[in-house]
């Protein structure tokens, strides 16, 4: 089943995100007729207004499917615009001057998708410009990559002005000792729940009946559950993330200074955005370092930040990036 549809002219793009929505909607629609046509044999005892509307809400369900598989996204070069549609209803715009990028996009899950960030919140949720891929060799992808994207970079950034970052002297999340930048934790919450986890551990410890009835497993993990989150949380205070500017170096230390591992700068590819979800429910933002490791050939990813919104994380890319010396 094909996912993605587009049709490329020479000053317009027009992007079908959805199309395969289409034949799944037919399939329900065909399913709920039957459904319905089973269900008014049976309601005899329903005036026929009330068996209408019954039937009328479910056939709602296929209906709606096909509608949005009729969504469509056209980037226009000569307005310079991006229109939403949903058939030939228009449901906004957005002009190209407010976009940031078009990205890949990993959803929970695996699957793989790309989509349209505006400057306004350039790591949000963003909008979905093309279906979702359980796997980058899918040739509808392949084939998405080669002709979309282009055509989306020559119409929207093609002749977008070029605003360089600026250096940053005065940093919100880093504090700065003799060239030696230490990211800033907030320690009180944390110490407080990792206490608390532990108490949890304890109590139960010094309550001998707890749960007695219950099996050898059961009792084990409910006691001791609690006491791994709070020493989790206690490994995360007492570490620290430093970055040298004199020796050129990310200095990571845990366990209060007794691990120490150091990275080169030369040798941090890129920081990577992780946007994370929970029962589909987002749940925060995290921004890691992706480092390269010569000595075992292989990439490392090491956690930095943890953000529960996203207005703020731009900042702090630009303030990494002023102490790499990359802006």
């Amino acid at each position: 089943m094909a996912k993605t549809k587009w049709i490329i002219e020479p000053n317009t793009l027009t992007i079908y995100p959805k199309r395969n929505l289409r034949i799944v909607g037919l399939v329900f629609f065909i399913l709920f007729l039957g459904l319905v046509y089973f269900l008014s044999t049976q309601m005899n005892g329903y005036s026929q207004n009330t068996t209408l509307t019954y039937c009328g809400v479910l056939l709602m369900v296929p209906l709606l499917l096909v509608l949005m598989a009729e969504s469509k996204l056209i980037f226009n070069g000569t307005d310079r615009k991006l229109y939403r549609k949903i058939g030939f209803l228009p449901v906004g715009s957005i002009p190209f001057d407010d976009i940031a990028a078009v990205d890949s996009y990993e959803v929970y899950g695996g699957g793989y998708s790309y989509r349209l960030f505006k400057k306004s919140n350039r790591h949000g949720k963003g909008l979905a410009v093309s279906n979702g891929y359980s796997k980058v060799t899918d040739a509808n992808l392949i084939q998405y990559q080669n002709e979309v994207l282009p055509k989306i970079d020559e119409l929207v950034f093609a002749n977008a002005p070029i605003i360089p970052k600026q250096t940053i002297y005065d940093f919100e999340f880093f504090k700065e000792e003799g060239g030696v930048y230490q990211l800033k934790q907030q320690k009180i919450g944390g110490v407080i729940f990792g206490l608390i986890m532990i108490g949890i551990t304890v109590a139960i410890l010094l309550n001998p009946n707890f749960m007695a009835d219950e099996n050898a497993f059961k009792r084990i993990l409910v006691t001791y559950f609690p006491l791994i989150i709070g020493l989790v949380f206690f490994y995360m205070i007492f570490s620290s993330v430093k970055f040298d500017k004199n020796q050129q170096k990310l200095i990571h230390s845990t366990f209060g200074g007794r691990r120490v591992k150091e990275y080169a700068f030369n040798d941090i590819i890129r920081f990577q955005i992780i946007r994370k979800t929970t029962n589909l429910i987002y749940s925060g933002t995290e921004v890691n370092a992706e480092i390269y490791l010569p000595v075992k050939d292989k990439m490392h990813v090491m956690s930095l930040k943890s953000f529960m919104g996203t207005k703020k994380i731009d900042r702090f890319l630009d303030e990494l990036n002023t102490i790499l010396g990359r802006i």
